[in-house]
């Protein structure tokens, strides 16, 4: 463990000031007042700007990068994607059963203040918790992070699965706590995943080293 989290500090130390500064966030900020905050920084250059940076965790550039990912290395694309399922699954699982129905900003301010919408956006407004494209993000992100050889990539996967996780709120999609329960999912499933079964040796068979990615 001791080595794992040493090869890891990066991305690993990144992450705990934002679980640290956003539980302090959540502890002390009233529900929705960070959702106004944002709202009150809308131009149009953010506008653009989140929503592209949101459909780094949608599924088709998810596909995509998995498939290279399977092309340049086999073993590792293949942890990428079953990892990326398991975090599916488990969010799909948590905003479906456990809390089914929690409604999104667009619900919980209706009729209380005018909030600035991002056009050709299509604002959801039901099963909030957690964020999918927040544990998309960190799920895939924090994976690369641990399976490059070359770690000084960690703080620019760190830094765009945050700012997925910012577009969210942003775009008036999600609360924060539903991004950093997102980041939890992501971040503790490939964590699991990665020492169960990867640092254990058990897909030593699928030529680990055949290419390195982001060498």
């Amino acid at each position: 463990m001791k080595n794992f989290i040493k090869e890891n500090r990066i991305f690993i130390a990144l992450y705990l000031v934002f679980l640290v500064a956003g539980g302090i966030l959540i502890a002390t900020m009233e529900r929705g007042n960070e959702i106004l905050y944002f709202n009150s920084l809308h131009t149009p250059f953010f506008d653009t700007f989140f929503k592209y940076t949101t459909k780094l965790a949608e599924a088709p550039l998810l596909l995509l990068s998995l498939v290279v990912a399977i092309r340049y290395s086999y073993g590792k694309g293949m942890v990428l994607a079953l990892n990326s399922l398991l975090v599916f699954a488990a969010t799909a699982a948590l905003k479906q059963l456990v809390f089914e129905n929690q409604v999104r900003p667009s619900v919980f301010f209706d009729g209380k203040a005018t909030l600035n919408f991002v056009q050709g956006l299509d604002v959801l407004r039901y099963n909030s918790f957690p964020s999918g494209h927040t544990s998309a993000a960190f799920g895939l992100l924090f994976m690369l992070s641990l399976l490059t050889e070359q770690k000084k990539w960690s703080m620019l996967f760190f830094i765009i699965a945050l700012l997925v996780g910012i577009s969210r709120v942003y775009l008036l999609q999600h609360f924060f706590r539903d991004i950093y329960a997102g980041s939890l999912v992501g971040v503790g499933i490939s964590c699991v995943f990665y020492l169960t079964f990867v640092r254990s040796g058990f897909y030593t068979n699928l030529q680990w080293k055949d290419k390195a990615l982001f060498k």
